[in-house]
């Protein structure tokens, strides 16, 4: 009997520039988690008013967290890190898909509190949810510099559907 030693198969490694199936998924449910609690956050603006007389003729500002966090979970991108260029040291601006200016209306202060001119009256349990919708949001939007989309993401998806009790 003669033993032979077979070739070692290098193991294919994944294409960093190109999602894998999985990531492709819970991005997909991120889109429609965000689309839902969107939706919540218009809801809740319509009901405590979309134009409320304390906001003295501006839109509530549940209204633009709503499309900030309709837009910052629609927009992640993996693929969107810090690059090295070339042998410098330096490295490309990487932001998951979520642009500063974004990141930037992810927290809308008003929405949440009653200032001195007033505010949304948001009960216990409401401001718990949105403080719960921006803050997964907030966190999704920098899993590019710190976590695993396909293990992290969907957490923070099953925190905002649970807020906004879907």
């Amino acid at each position: 009997m003669s033993l032979h030693t077979l070739p070692v198969q290098p193991a294919v490694e994944p294409d960093p520039e190109e999602l894998d199936p999985g990531e492709a998924a819970v991005l997909d449910d991120a889109r429609a988690v965000g689309a839902r609690a969107g939706a919540w956050l218009r809801a809740l603006a319509a009901e405590k008013g979309e134009q409320p007389e304390w906001m003295r003729g501006q839109p509530n500002p549940l209204l633009g967290l709503a499309d900030a966090v309709e837009q910052a979970l629609g927009a992640l991108d993996p693929l969107d890190y810090a690059k090295p260029i070339g042998t410098t040291g330096t490295f490309t601006d990487g932001h998951g898909g979520v642009p500063p200016e974004l990141r930037e209306r992810l927290w809308e202060g008003g929405s949440i509190f009653d200032g001195a001119f007033g505010g949304n009256r948001l009960t216990p349990a409401q401001t718990g949810s949105v403080l719960t919708i921006v803050g997964a949001a907030k966190l999704a939007a920098d899993l590019h510099g710190f976590g695993e989309y396909t293990k992290d993401l969907p957490v923070l998806c099953r925190a905002i559907d649970q807020a906004v009790g879907a």
